[in-house]
């Protein structure tokens, strides 16, 4: 009886864990320490079960800082990696336990598929088209460096769109994570709803005029969460102080 009750608790868990996703974070500014702080914060008041990076972990070559990492909550951190991280690559897949910078992760009711924008992408298509087809989830999510979808100065990446929207569209992906540009933004192109988090801790800077297909921005410094259920996805992002940016609600079925 006992045992049965273990496992109902740990289920209930697995479905209504929180995650959450910070980008472009590990600079060493103000907005760093302030978004480490909410982290904090929020961990105190409803615990977090894990943490992803958007990339551009460790500012400006990617050596590891093992003060930024001691600021978080301690909690699981799985990275993507950015063009800053490249240069010190080997030394963050060893720091992070990772035998290659492009993976997957279940992580409760979603599977994180993670891609690394500075490497070789057609090769990483064939792994991401083959986890896809594989995927018994009950959400998918992608995350990346660079944006398929972004009004920030960098602008989203025209040669990734036409690489792997394909996939996303055939299956119905709800959510891909990616950073570069540091604001905050949420795009809905067609069954897909874009994020970019890239306002972790580094230096902000404009956006250009909003996109057709933005639905929230902000440049402010800010952290996502996100807490999935059965067959909906609710995603929080907030800024240091815990202002609301933005609330989303994904449903399972929706156009």
């Amino acid at each position: 009886m006992q045992r049965a009750l273990l496992l109902l608790l740990f289920l209930g868990l697995a479905l209504g864990q929180r995650l959450a996703v910070i980008g472009d974070w590990g600079q060493d500014t103000p907005g760093r320490l302030q978004v480490a702080r909410l982290f904090r914060a929020e961990h105190a008041r409803k615990p977090l079960a894990a943490l992803l990076t958007a990339g551009d972990n460790f500012y400006p070559r990617g050596q590891v800082v093992e003060g930024f990492l001691r600021e978080l909550p301690p909690v699981p951190l799985y990275p993507a990696f950015g063009n800053h991280d490249t240069p010190h690559l080997e030394e963050q897949l060893r720091r992070f336990h990772l035998e290659r910078p492009y993976y997957q992760v279940r992580l409760g009711a979603i599977e994180f598929l993670v891609l690394y924008t500075e490497g070789n992408l057609r090769a990483q298509r064939a792994w991401l088209a083959q986890a896809l087809s594989h995927s018994q989830a009950a959400w998918t999510a992608l995350i990346l460096h660079r944006p398929l979808y972004s009004s920030g100065l960098h602008g989203g990446s025209p040669s990734l769109r036409s690489l792997l929207e394909p996939l996303l569209r055939q299956h119905r992906i709800p959510l891909v994570l990616a950073g570069h540009d540091h604001h905050y933004e949420r795009l809905q192109v067609g069954p897909t709803t874009h994020l970019v988090v890239g306002g972790g801790g580094a230096s902000l800077y404009p956006t250009k005029p909003p996109s057709p297909y933005t639905q929230a921005l902000a440049v402010a410094h800010h952290a996502l969460f996100l807490e999935a259920e059965g067959k909906t996805l609710v995603g929080l992002a907030l800024d240091p102080s815990g202002r609301v940016l933005d609330r989303f609600v994904l449903r399972k079925g929706s156009p």
